[in-house]
């Protein structure tokens, strides 16, 4: 199998910014956060829902971040800026977490089972249980519930063999990046008390 036929090639994405004890540069989690939509596009096309809702979300900061790209040079002072007048920052800053969380912690599970089982499907709605469906009603966890079951399998998503291996290899180090940039993201929230901003 060429390595075409992985769905995803973790080498080709440029990831998250770094260093853990600097700020977050907005530009460059925001062009990480589009990567990460591109993923799940490879998902297929009944994913829609959750990509125009991340989308969404991105194109909100992005708005927010061309008003002053000198001053939300950073994510943390966006933040707070915004927090100050409008507040719609931080609450697309929140549900784009949730978001991105529940796909690191869906990759982080395919990287972790040692099974390295084809279906997908107990990955996924483990990290979506974990991240998204506490804030979710009944009906949209029943339509998230259906959509889930159509994942991809990880030979389709990561390709097979040496094709896979190298996946892995790559998501060794992309994964506890943005696992990073989560928790730091989930800090900056916290301390404001935005981490509970309703839909």
């Amino acid at each position: 199998m060429n390595p075409s036929s992985a769905r995803i090639q973790f080498k080709a994405l440029k990831g998250f910014p770094g260093n853990a004890a600097d700020k977050i540069e907005t530009r460059a989690f925001l062009d990480a956060a589009l990567e990460i939509v591109t993923v799940i596009e490879s998902f297929g096309k009944l994913f829609t829902p959750v990509i125009n809702d991340m989308n969404g979300n991105i194109n909100k900061l992005s708005k927010v971040y061309g008003e002053n790209v000198l001053k939300h040079h950073y994510l943390e002072d966006m933040i707070i800026l915004n927090m100050q007048s409008e507040n719609v920052a931080p609450n697309a800053l929140l549900w784009l977490k949730r978001g991105l969380l529940l796909i690191c912690i869906f990759f982080e599970n395919i990287y972790n089972d040692a099974q390295k089982q084809e279906a997908l499907k107990q990955h996924l709605q483990n990290a979506y249980e974990r991240t998204l469906k506490p804030y979710h009603g009944f009906l949209v966890q029943s339509t998230i519930r259906i959509i889930y079951a159509w994942v991809p399998t990880r030979s389709q998503l990561l390709g097979q063999g040496e094709h896979q291996e190298e996946n892995l290899v790559v998501m060794s180090d992309y994964l506890p990046t943005m696992r990073a940039q989560m928790n730091k993201i989930d800090a900056l929230l916290k301390a404001h008390n935005l981490d509970e901003v309703p839909r």
